[in-house]
């Protein structure tokens, strides 16, 4: 899509800022539902091995009614999840040397 190469570097950045706006002094609700939106129809690009947690962590984030806090969570463990994989991807690499 557009050159995209399925890289999670892309989102996580975004993740990051909603992780850490807790009390919604840096992003909106509208904002942050806004970016939910917009990396949950990324998902199926990315190069992950848990997608379905990943879009169901996404949809939560982008509905309405949530506290800042509830989408700061869901933004920690997607960031989590992505951590996790990428350790995994490492790991196995090693252990073809």
């Amino acid at each position: 899509m557009f050159g995209f190469d399925g890289s999670t570097k892309a989102i996580v950045n975004f993740l990051e800022k909603i992780r850490d706006n807790k009390e919604g002094d840096k992003l909106t609700h509208k904002e942050v539902r806004a970016y939910g939106r917009l990396m949950l129809a990324l998902v199926p690009d990315l190069s992950v091995d848990r997608p379905e947690e990943i879009k169901l962590l996404l949809a939560a984030m982008s509905t309405a009614g949530l506290p800042h806090y509830d989408r700061s969570f869901a933004a920690a463990q997607i960031l989590k999840l992505l951590e996790e994989y990428e350790q995994r991807k490492y790991n196995s690499s090693g252990a073809e040397f």
